[in-house]
């Protein structure tokens, strides 16, 4: 992940943000935390191109995500979301 990309995602934390994963799945998220020191961000998911990947909750869990698995980031407007 590029230097970038890390200031990127923490000025979005609390914000909803496009991650594209090196699988090629897409997730639409909303930033809790961004750990530069373990390379790794705490998110709430709102939608992905891998539903099947994750087991249905009744409350919306935090999921953790290492920037190695990170390829994209990128803004989404505040009214998409």
């Amino acid at each position: 992940m590029t230097p970038e990309a890390v200031v990127l995602l923490q000025q979005s934390i609390g914000k909803v943000v496009r991650l594209t994963c090196s699988d090629g799945e897409i997730i639409v998220a909303r930033l809790d935390l961004v750990d530069p020191t373990d390379e790794e961000i705490v998110y709430e998911m709102l939608s992905t191109t891998n539903e099947s990947k994750y087991e249905k909750f009744d409350r919306q869990p935090a999921y953790l995500l290492r920037f190695s698995d990170i390829s994209a980031v990128s803004a989404v407007p505040d009214s998409t979301f």
